[in-house]
């Protein structure tokens, strides 16, 4: 097996897939295979080789790290599986869609579609994501099932649309239809939310660590016996990056119910209120 690291030598005039990019399978690639592996673009083609300086250490954990932003590179850490991925850079859409397992971390931006109907893993983004992080792909029902993303700046519009499973932790802002159409599992946002905060909610957790201006009118404040619900989530907080680190497991937030529009069972949390 072998760790590996891209340098960007020649960004192209035009997006690549980066799909084949992944730490297991370029682990087992020869140094003179690795250069020639072709990637396709914008109805283009170009090798690994025309674009990175590419760097190779032998019997390593598979590893995979680029080093230079990639805006222009997508899909980066398609339906992986195992294995780190890190990029020191910003990243294109689609980083992390369908992935299952291993580690990705994004040290800038990423574009849309971050963790898109990712299944398991981590995925962390040290910058800010765009627009339907954690979501569904168009026509798809379900979008995030499984694994954590974690957005260390702000996040886009539709964050977490149609969410069945699995863990978001935005520290920033979330735009607007952040949880839209939820249907289980936990978003956590610390800084200030758009318009339609949970717009068609079903089920599942949001978290505010701040007040929105306005509560959405089909959620209704109320409910009783969650001391030992919080204390647990509130402990899985405290592993994660501020300012969720700072919930006070003991003192409980203020609960809402909704979205009732659409007979939603979905928990509105308030904390630090």
């Amino acid at each position: 097996m072998n760790a590996i690291t891209l340098r960007v030598k020649n960004a192209p005039g035009f997006r690549v897939d980066g799909s084949k990019l992944l730490p297991v399978e370029l682990a087992v690639a020869s140094r003179t295979e690795l250069p020639r592996i072709v990637l396709q673009g914008a109805g283009e083609t170009c090798a690994l080789g025309d674009l990175f300086d590419i760097a190779l250490i032998e019997n390593e954990e598979p590893s995979l790290t680029i080093e230079g932003d990639v805006h222009w590179l997508d899909r980066i850490g398609a339906n992986m599986t195992e294995g780190t991925l890190t990029v020191h850079g910003s990243a294109g859409d689609y980083a992390g869609i369908k992935m299952s397992g291993g580690e990705l971390h994004i040290q800038g931006d990423a574009g849309a579609f971050a963790a898109c109907e990712m299944q398991g893993g981590r995925l962390s983004i040290h910058g800010d994501a765009g627009d339907f992080a954690a979501g569904a792909l168009p026509g798809d029902m379900e979008g995030m099932t499984g694994g954590t993303l974690t957005i260390h700046g702000n996040a886009g519009a539709r964050l977490a649309d149609r969410m069945r499973r699995g863990t978001v932790l935005v520290a920033g802002d979330a735009g607007d239809f952040a949880a839209s159409r939820l249907i289980a599992g936990s978003v956590c946002i610390g800084g200030k939310v758009g318009a339609h905060l949970g717009y068609g909610m079903r089920r599942g957790t949001v978290l505010l660590t701040n007040a929105p201006s306005r509560i959405p009118p089909t959620f209704t404040e109320g409910g009783r016996g969650f001391d030992v619900f919080w204390l647990l989530f509130t402990r899985m907080l405290a592993r994660e990056i501020a300012p969720f680190s700072t919930c006070a497991g003991h003192v409980l937030p203020r609960r809402y119910a909704g979205d009732l529009a659409v007979d939603g069972r979905g928990e509105l949390l308030i904390a630090n209120s």
